[in-house]
This record gives structure tokens, C-alpha cells and sequence, in this order.
């Protein structure tokens, strides 16, 4: 399964995705990784009424991003790749293949100096490397997964108390992950036509893909009649896209129908509110309707919390046979072990690391980096940008009328109480 990705294809894809930030700006790649492990399957209750055989294979994937020897943004995910094969009635064998990433984590540590969408654009480098799942995997669509919780810090120990860095509180949050994926998801798809991904401008960009990826978004707890028809932007001038490229079609809910048992359908993904509620031997026979409903008074979802899940099908191209990395020697990416992988993340949050101000972030980030290069050989990936600058903020001297836009804060009002 290692063949069906190239974590050189990462860094290079991250920093082709980087280099269309405003021009003047050097930042450094890196990417730590665990070989494929196994796993359980993402659906491990799952009924079947004939037979059934599954291997889930899983690993882990950190991406972390310099300026100036200062850790500013990190994106973290786990990449599940499930093979079965199924009997059916008639005895016919049918093999399958389905690939998930979850992003389990995206920090900024509020050392950037820049303006401009930093973190936006790596969300869209690491979803234009799931194209490389083609080169390997005879797959149309990689599914891409994400559960939405404001937290102040997920990486980057007392990064919170930067004053550099902006903390979203819940519907912000929201908001900012429905136009992050929506960027995202574009810019991968007007991509992919590319035989590969590196850090200059000839990336085919012009080329006219006809295809859609479907996005579904959820908050538990809101009303499915306050959701607006089309939930995203469907054309976002961040990605470089042109209007003739692919759009997103966005849709409530979650990807499956309200009556199908929840077990034989809903992925479950570690350290995730879906799967804790359905571990309880009551949720057997939940619903996915049901499921909404307990996971909207649960604590990390209700109690006046505000979450949301996103899940997207992103369509991936075939890969034609002079496809290659074509990325130099230097961005190779060290494979660590499950154990070593750990124990760095753990070492973001040693007693050492304090990214609360300038000087700390920049002591924590050398000390970090010194440990990860000298003790797993990685070897990062500088890479310069070049796009255009970002306009400053200046008040402008006639008001203009507002673009209509789409307000998920309308959305995430709970059900009133019918009166009696």
C-alpha cells in the first residue's frame, strides 16, 4: 500500500499551493509521516447479508510550515485506505477500494508576518496530493473528512496567548471551514490535469474540467428548513481558478440517507463524537436521523457548543503512464514509526515549547525543528511565492451594495419549542 502515495508528492503539492501567496515570501515544507498500519474498519458494525471481507489500512501525515525559522501553521490527518471483497447472491466475487482522509487538526502558532491566506492555501496543497491515490488505486473519488470544534490551540503549545493569532469562536469557525474546503476542493480539482505538482508556475490551470464535487455540512442541532439550497460560494477567486473550472455542490446532512442505520453507513473516525456515541451498546440500530439528534445534546456538539461535519467526494484524475514527482532529492520525507511519530507530537507540547509571544515561538520552533531533522532525517522543502499582493484595507469613499452571501450563522439556531 506505501505505493499509493508519494510524500515528496506532498511537500511538493504543499508548496506549489504556498507559492501563490503574495510575492516576497520564503517558507519552509515539512512533512512526517507513519507507514501504513492496520486498522479496524471505519464501519466496524456493520451488517451484511452475504459475505463480507475487509483489510483497513491507516496512516499519518504531519505538515508543518516555516517563515523564517518560526513554525507558523501546521495541518494534521489520517489517511484511511479500506480494501473488501463481497459475495453476492449469485456468487459473484466484486472487489472494492475506498480511500478516506480525515483532517484531524489545522493550527496557526500567530508568528505569521504576512497577510494573506496562509493556512487556506495549505488546506489546498495537502487536497491536491489525494490526487496521487490514482497513480496506485483504480478509484474515481477520495473522500475528505473533517469535524469543525473552535478550540484555541491544537498544535502549538500556549499559542493561545499570541496576540498574533486570531482564535474563531464557534459559527466563525464554521464559516471559515465551509469556504477553506470550498477553496480547497476547487483548486485540487483545477490541478489534477497536471502530471504533477511543484513549486513553479506551470500548472494547468486553463484546462476545462466539467466535474462537480459534492459537500455535505452538518450542525447538529440546527434546522435542516434553515439551510439554504446551496451552502457554498461556488466560485472563489483565492484558488486561481477560472469560472469555467469544476464547481462544488453543496448539500445538508450528512452523505447518507436519514433512515439507514447509522452503523452500516457512518464512518467512524478515531477520537470523533460519532464514534464515542455509537461505541454505547443502545446506538445498535440508531439511525443516521437518530444520530443527529443524540450527537446535537451531546456534550462536545450541544450544551451550547456549536460544531460541524463537513464530507466531500473529491473526483481524482487517472494518472497517465509519464506521470512522476519530478521533485529534487532534497524534499525527501523521512517514514516514521508509529511510536516516534507520537513522541513528536508530544514534543510540540513539551514544557519547553511556548509559542506565546514572538521570541518564544521562534526559541520553541528551533529547538523543534533541531529534534524532528537530527533525529528522523527530514529534509524540508523552501519554497518562495509569487503571487499577486494583497490590497490593503482601506475604507472606501461610496458604500457598495453587499454581494449576497451565505450566512451559516442563520443556520444554527436550535429547534424552537413547539408551544403547547
Amino acid at each position: 500500500m506505501e505505493a499509493a502515495r508519494d510524500y515528496v508528492a506532498i511537500a511538493s503539492d504543499v508548496a506549489a499551493s504556498l507559492k501563490r501567496l503574495p510575492a516576497g515570501h520564503d517558507f519552509t515544507v515539512r512533512v512526517l509521516h507513519t507507514a501504513d498500519y492496520p486498522v479496524v474498519s471505519l464501519t466496524p458494525r456493520r451488517s451484511y447479508s452475504h459475505f463480507h471481507a475487509e483489510n483497513t489500512f491507516a496512516r499519518r501525515i504531519l505538515i508543518l510550515v516555516s517563515q523564517d525559522d518560526c513554525l507558523v501553521a501546521g495541518l494534521e490527518a489520517r489517511e484511511f485506505t479500506s480494501l473488501a471483497l463481497e459475495v453476492d447472491g449469485a456468487r459473484v466475487p466484486q472487489q472494492t477500494i475506498a480511500v478516506n482522509a480525515c483532517i484531524e487538526k489545522v493550527d496557526t502558532s500567530g508568528a505569521l508576518r504576512m497577510r494573506g491566506p496562509l493556512v487556506r492555501m495549505l488546506v489546498a496543497g495537502y487536497a491536491c496530493s489525494l490526487q496521487r491515490y490514482s497513480k496506485a488505486l483504480d478509484i474515481a473519488s477520495v473522500g475528505l473528512h473533517l469535524f469543525a470544534r473552535a478550540q484555541p490551540e491544537y498544535l502549538f503549545a500556549r499559542s493561545k496567548e499570541n496576540t498574533g493569532k486570531h482564535v474563531l469562536g464557534d459559527s466563525a469557525l464554521i464559516k471559515w471551514w465551509q469556504h477553506t474546503l470550498q477553496s480547497a476542493l476547487l483548486y485540487a480539482m483545477a490541478n489534477r490535469s497536471r502530471g504533477h505538482s511543484s513549486a513553479d508556475d506551470s500548472v494547468g490551470t486553463d484546462a476545462v474540467i466539467s466535474d462537480t464535487a459534492i459537500a455535505y455540512c452538518v450542525i447538529p442541532g440546527a434546522d435542516v428548513k434553515d439551510a439554504p439550497v446551496t451552502l457554498g460560494i461556488q466560485h472563489d477567486s483565492t484558488n486561481g481558478c477560472h469560472s469555467a473550472l469544476p464547481a462544488v455542490d453543496w448539500k445538508w446532512g450528512l452523505p447518507h440517507p436519514s433512515e439507514a442505520r447509522a452503523h452500516n453507513c457512518v464512518l467512524q473516525f478515531p477520537d470523533d463524537p460519532i464514534t464515542r456515541l455509537l461505541a454505547e451498546t443502545h446506538a445498535q440500530n440508531w439511525t443516521v436521523a437518530l444520530l443527529l439528534e443524540m450527537l446535537a445534546v451531546s456534550e462536545e456538539c450541544g450544551s451550547g457548543h456549536r460544531a460541524a461535519y463537513f464530507s466531500a467526494a473529491l473526483p481524482i484524475a487517472t494518472a497517465s503512464p509519464q506521470d512522476s514527482p519530478g521533485t529534487e532529492e532534497t524534499a525527501d520525507q523521512g517514514t516514521l514509526s508509529y511510536e516516534d511519530y507520537d513522541q513528536v507530537l508530544v514534543k510540540l507540547f513539551d514544557r519547553q515549547m511556548d509559542f506565546s509571544t514572538s521570541d518564544t515561538a521562534l526559541a520553541s520552533s528551533k529547538l523543534f525543528v533541531d529534534f524532528v531533522d537530527s533525529e528522523f532525517d527530514i529534509a524540508p522543502l523552501v519554497v518562495s511565492t509569487s503571487g499577486p499582493a494583497v490590497a490593503p484595507n482601506t475604507p472606501a469613499t461610496t458604500p457598495a451594495a453587499a454581494a449576497p452571501v451565505n450566512d451559516l450563522s442563520s443556520m444554527i439556531r436550535k429547534k424552537r419549542r413547539v408551544a403547547q
